[in-house]
């Protein structure tokens, strides 16, 4: 048992922080789930991976939301290696609460693989132990926290294994290195393409200053290298080619990728705290909304105790002649200058131009959220601090790892993640009263719109969801592509704006209003219209879907049913 304890007693802790980290949502699984808005559509995606296989559908497009135009899935986070692999756990408990134990397992799986690795590299325990909780639960995690896809981050570790083992160990062939490393890879791409994206980016970096610091080492490893990685995306190609492909060459697809809005990170981010540290005071917040990014982007904060502990260990090794420092600095100060996106500012102010200038030219890269380059700089934070705590013994090792535990003080999350959204629905979505609607008719939810807080379209999406997708929607919260241009909206037809300031106002729309819209409800397809109790005037929503499609509206469980069409079909 003793034996055992390095490899239990680590990722137990990680639990243990995670259990903490999310209490609010532990103490009601069922009720709601981790995320806001995002966690909802996670949920989404589990579901239609769920009825995918069950009803043998293509998993990689959809016609549930945004009906009747659909659209392509991989586009989305849907994250279809966990989705597969916990297909039984949907099954039998729902996608919401799957998806918020998935939320608390991601870092606690994030940690335990970046502390095996660390262990792996410098053979020791508690030093990787301690270092690994900043890339588990360090500031990219807070941030990051209700994004199931960028919290489940266990490619960076095992890409500094890979090269360790190719560079540095030379202790398994290249082609085993490649085997394991490209099945890492080719799930990691149907978990998150961006994760892939930034390794990719980080692995061209470190591999460079590689060649500039230890040029004969590379050399002479650079077949075995180019050999291994070759596998890796042989291997990568085969589990996520098809996916890959339907992505940029199926319906729905973006020919040029995606044009989020452009994010940089503040390099005065690194040491002034943000809404998301504990230790953030007022000022620091307000410089934080002063800053490009939004400040749940701003992963990077380091803190100055962090900072001067990581400047000494750097010269430390320069004064040692050891050139990991050199190589250290110059990784960690290229990917810092790359999260600063186009234009490097500190304190708002802008000081030169950006290397992510030259970076996103590359073909499809210009939807890189450079902020989140931030994971990488934990991953290598948390390198520089194992290895250092490893060479210490003794007294020596407990001040050291006195040192990094209090290093980390300021990086501690603002609270307990409590942004969850309750799903509570009408009980016509969750009872057999839903049946009353034919199986793959199109139907508008109201109220679909609401105030900007409300994130009336998610609520919509949890209640198809808890009916389990029987019905497709008008509308919804994903990536759509509306002519050739991303848009998180799905098409909403004309009437619908009609009916929902029905809702809203209580006012009856005009005739005229009437008759220029009903032509909006034949080509949308639509094929009923429910109506909850959470519309203000309910009264009026009801008389104006009579007056725009002639339907006998009924009163169904708990929501008024308008048939759109005849039969519903």
């Amino acid at each position: 048992m003793r034996s055992r304890l390095p490899t239990l007693v680590p990722p137990a802790v990680y639990a243990l922080i995670a259990a903490g980290y999310f209490s609010s949502f532990l103490a009601h699984p069922t009720r709601g789930v981790p995320g806001g808005p995002d966690g909802i559509l996670y949920a989404w995606y589990f579901e239609w991976v769920h009825q995918s296989v069950i009803h043998l559908h293509n998993p990689l497009f959809s016609q549930a939301m945004n009906a009747p135009y659909g659209f392509n899935v991989m586009w989305n986070t849907p994250i279809f290696v966990l989705s597969l692999l916990f297909l039984p756990l949907t099954a039998t408990i729902g996608p919401i609460p799957t998806v918020g134990i998935l939320m608390l397992l991601a870092p606690v799986v994030s940690a335990s693989t970046c502390y095996f690795v660390l262990r792996h590299i410098t053979g020791r325990t508690l030093a990787p132990a301690v270092a690994a909780t900043i890339y588990g639960f360090g500031p990219f995690f807070a941030g990051q926290a209700g994004h199931l896809n960028l919290s489940f981050d266990v490619l960076p570790p095992l890409l500094l294994l890979f090269a360790h083992q190719l560079l540095v160990e030379r202790t398994a062939t290249p082609i085993r290195s490649g085997l394991w490393f490209g099945a890492v890879l080719g799930l990691q791409l149907l978990i998150s393409e961006e994760i892939v994206v930034l390794c990719a980016i980080g692995a061209a970096i470190t591999l460079g200053w590689s060649a500039v610091l230890y040029p004969h080492g590379v050399r002479s490893r650079l077949r075995d290298l180019s050999v291994g990685s070759g596998v890796a995306v042989a291997v990568a190609a085969v589990l996520a080619g098809g996916p890959i492909g339907y992505q940029f060459l199926g319906a729905g697809a973006f020919a040029h990728g995606l044009g989020f809005k452009p994010e940089r990170a503040d390099l005065a981010a690194i040491v002034r705290p943000s809404v998301i540290q504990l230790f953030a005071s007022d000022a620091d917040i307000r410089a934080n909304y002063r800053f490009h990014s939004d400040p749940m982007e701003n992963t990077g904060y380091l803190g100055w105790p962090l900072v001067l502990l990581l400047v000494g260990l750097c010269v430390w090794y320069m004064i040692r002649k050891d050139p990991f420092g050199y190589w250290w600095l110059g990784s960690v100060v290229t990917v810092v200058l790359l999260s600063a996106g186009s234009t490097v500012e500190y304190n708002g102010a802008a000081l030169s131009r950006g290397p992510w200038l030259l970076v996103r030219k590359i073909p499809l890269l210009g939807g890189v959220v450079t902020p989140r380059f931030s994971l990488l700089t934990t991953l290598l934070v948390a390198l520089i601090l194992a290895r250092w705590l490893a060479r210490l013994q003794g007294r020596a090792l407990v001040a050291g790892t006195a040192a990094v535990a209090l290093a980390f003080v300021p990086l501690v999350p603002r609270g307990p993640y409590d942004h969850i959204s309750a799903v509570r629905a009408p009980r016509f979505f969750t009872t057999s009263a839903v049946g009353t609607i034919p199986a793959g008719a199109t139907v508008y939810v109201m109220p679909y719109r609401g105030d900007p807080d409300d994130d009336a379209a998610a609520r919509v999406m949890a209640w198809q969801t808890k009916a389990h997708l029987r019905f497709r929607i008008i509308g919804g919260y994903s990536v759509f592509n509306r002519d050739g241009e991303l848009s998180y909206a799905g098409v909403e037809p004309a009437y619908t704006t009609l009916l929902d300031a029905a809702g809203r106002r209580g006012v009856m729309p005009t005739a005229a209003a009437l008759a220029a819209a009903r032509p909006s409800v034949r080509a949308s397809g639509t094929d009923y219209i429910v109506i909850t109790r959470l519309v203000a005037h309910l009264a009026t929503a009801t008389a104006a879907a009579q007056a725009l499609t002639g339907c006998v509206p009924r009163e169904v469980a708990d929501v008024t049913l308008c048939a759109a069409r005849p039969g519903g079909r």
